[in-house]
């Protein structure tokens, strides 16, 4: 018969993931969007933003990836830094009389690999068609919202075991059969 077992504590190595972060939203605008390449290929990228330490990037192909169906427009949010991060991440676009009407892209957690490390962008070569986003326009401009949440950073779990040199060298000077004191 086994006998029950029972955790007296658990050890932690490394720091678990914490909870995650509120959302955090940038608007990305992109003026003249009808007047933008629509080659194959053709990247526009507007500046980069922060957000929890890293830097971020959007990636736009108005003319779409190798991979996307004619007509359609691919969007990529990309990590700029040179650590991997771990976030969750919405690409939104809201028409700008109906705000009931949305385009939208999200995802689970995902991990945003360092810069240049071939996995630090997510998105998806057919976001939209591009005839529909144009009806997307608010004068001329197109407005995509980028929401993130990563988990949040706890202090690292630190496993320090008990130390009983001072009980022991404690009990053998008050043990008067093993001290040698005259």
């Amino acid at each position: 018969m086994d006998a029950a077992v029972k955790v007296a504590a658990a050890v932690h190595v490394g720091t678990p993931p914490g909870p995650l972060s509120d959302w955090i939203m940038r608007e990305v605008h992109f003026h003249e969007f009808e007047g933008l390449t629509t080659e194959r290929e053709a990247m526009v990228k507007p500046p980069e933003f922060s957000c929890f330490g890293h830097q971020w990037g959007v990636a736009m192909y108005p003319g779409g990836k190798e991979r996307s169906e004619e007509g359609y427009v691919a969007v990529y949010l990309g990590n700029l830094s040179s650590e991997n991060i771990e976030a969750c991440y919405k690409i939104i676009l809201k028409h700008p009389t109906d705000q009931a009407q949305r385009i939208y892209l999200a995802d689970q957690l995902k991990t945003f690999g360092a810069e240049r490390s071939g996995k630090e962008s997510w998105g998806n070569s057919n976001f939209a068609n591009r005839e529909t986003l144009l009806t997307y326009l608010n004068n001329g401009t197109l407005t995509i919202e980028i929401h993130l949440r990563a988990n949040k950073q706890t202090e690292p779990t630190s496993f320090v075991p008990s130390n009983p040199i001072c009980n022991n060298i404690l009990k053998g000077f008050n043990n008067e059969e093993m001290s040698d004191v005259t």
